[in-house]
C-alpha cells in the first residue's frame, strides 16, 4: 500500500545561499513546479549558491532527477554552486543505483551545506573549479 504525499516547496534566503525545501514526493506531478519555482529563484544571488534539502523527500522518481540534473546544469553554467542535503531512505539508495550519488555533492544536513557555501562566498574565496 502506498500512500501519495503532494510536494511542498519552501524557498528562502539564508546568508548567501537560496534554500529550497522539499517535502513529500518528488515525482512527475511536482516536477514542473519545483523547477519553475527554483529556477526563478537563482536570481536572487550571483552566482548562484543553492542548497535543496530533500530531508522531507520520501520518493523521488526519474522526473525528480530529471529536474535535479536541469537545476545542476543551470547552477554551474552561472559559475555558482548547487549542493544536495538530507538525502535518505529511497532516495539515497536511487542516487545510489543511478550514480548520481558521484555527479551531485550531497551533504549530510542542510546546515553543513549551507556553512560551506557560506564559506565559499566571503572575500578572498572562490568555488574549486570541478575536475
Amino acid at each position: 500500500m502506498t500512500s501519495e504525499q503532494a510536494l511542498s516547496i519552501s524557498l528562502g534566503l539564508q546568508g548567501p545561499c537560496v534554500i529550497a525545501r522539499l517535502t513529500g514526493d518528488f515525482d512527475f506531478a511536482s516536477a514542473a513546479e519545483v523547477r519553475d519555482r527554483v529556477t526563478k529563484a537563482l536570481d536572487l544571488t550571483q552566482p548562484p549558491m543553492l542548497v535543496i534539502d530533500m530531508q522531507g523527500v520520501e520518493v523521488c522518481d526519474s522526473s525528480g532527477l530529471s529536474v535535479l540534473v536541469y537545476v545542476h546544469k543551470a547552477v554551474t553554467a552561472s559559475g555558482g554552486r548547487l549542493l544536495l542535503a538530507g538525502l535518505n531512505g529511497r532516495c539515497k539508495h536511487l542516487f545510489a543505483i543511478t550514480a548520481l550519488d558521484k555527479f551531485f555533492d550531497i551533504r549530510s544536513t542542510a546546515e553543513l551545506a549551507i556553512a560551506e557555501l557560506a564559506e565559499l562566498s566571503e572575500p578572498g574565496n572562490s568555488p574549486p573549479f570541478p575536475g
